[in-house]
């Protein structure tokens, strides 16, 4: 069993990593040959056919195929200079979710030259998820996954206690703002206070909103419990642009999601939250 786990790891890394090196079937190869319509690895079209689901579902503020607004930030970042707007609408103008076409089992179509996927967001989430499949195929009844920050928990700690996270205050990293209980769900948390850009001593946030081309200002931390871990982990993504009300707001309409949005307005911290976390 454990074999089987590392292996998916393994293959998760190979198929789904934008960075991971052109590979037939993989991530890289199908940004490189996208337009012409290739067929992907089984990690690969799973993972981003249910990336299209929560995309639909947030209306684009989760948007996988934001990957040309990323590298435009990174360059930013290591030039230490701001993009110009035209950069940026430029960067923009290739990012839309609705341009990827799916043909089962296992064939993606970009319908729209330029088009580029990054799954850094949902890779840990969509990791989680299957080595948790692996374990509860093989009969386990405790465990718990932890893909780097996202985690999925099943069962009780040791078989006698439940599984318990704690959620980070974004502001003060020694401190937890509450411990939340899993079992048989994910958690994911997303916002600006561990990963962000520094250009011209401002610091910018990792995630970027897809419809404004800018790093999100909505929130400085996001944390999402869910039916799955990827589905937490994009939505908690999504959450980021979209802001405590709005994105609370969202949350409560959704069934089995739970949410803690922080938010910093003017110095003081705002909370958002759902029944889980009061």
């Amino acid at each position: 069993m454990s074999r089987a786990c590392w292996q998916k790891a393994e293959n998760i890394q190979q198929n789904i990593n934008v960075h991971a090196g052109l590979k037939e079937g993989n991530l890289a190869w199908l940004n490189a040959l996208g337009f012409e319509g290739v067929r992907v690895q089984a990690d690969l079209y799973k993972i981003l056919s249910r990336s299209m689901e929560y995309a639909r579902l947030t209306n684009g503020a989760y948007d996988m195929t934001i990957f040309p607004l990323v590298k435009l930030w990174q360059e930013a970042a290591v030039n230490n200079r701001l993009p110009d707007p035209d950069t940026i609408n430029i960067a923009k103008a290739k990012v839309g979710y609705q341009n990827l076409r799916f043909v089962a089992p296992d064939q993606v179509f970009f319908m729209k030259k330029g088009l580029m996927i990054d799954l850094g967001s949902p890779a840990s989430g969509y990791f989680c998820d299957e080595v948790a499949a692996i374990m509860e195929e093989a009969g386990v009844e405790h465990f718990m996954v932890d893909g780097g920050g996202e985690i999925f928990a099943r069962g009780l700690n040791k078989g006698e206690y439940a599984w318990k996270v704690g959620v980070q205050d974004p502001f003060h990293k020694e401190k937890v703002l509450q411990d939340i209980e899993l079992n048989g769900r994910g958690v994911s948390t997303s916002g600006n206070y561990e990963k962000f850009a520094l250009i011209n001593g401002q610091k910018y946030a990792h995630i970027i909103d897809p419809r404004s081309g800018y790093p999100q200002t909505g929130a400085a931390s996001v944390t999402v419990i869910a039916d799955s871990t990827q589905a937490a982990n994009e939505m908690s993504t999504a959450l980021c642009v979209m802001g405590g009300a709005r994105g609370i707001e969202f949350v409560r309409a959704q069934k089995n999601v739970e949410a803690l949005i922080v938010e910093n307005v003017e110095g003081r911290l705002a909370f958002y939250r759902t029944n889980a976390f009061l």
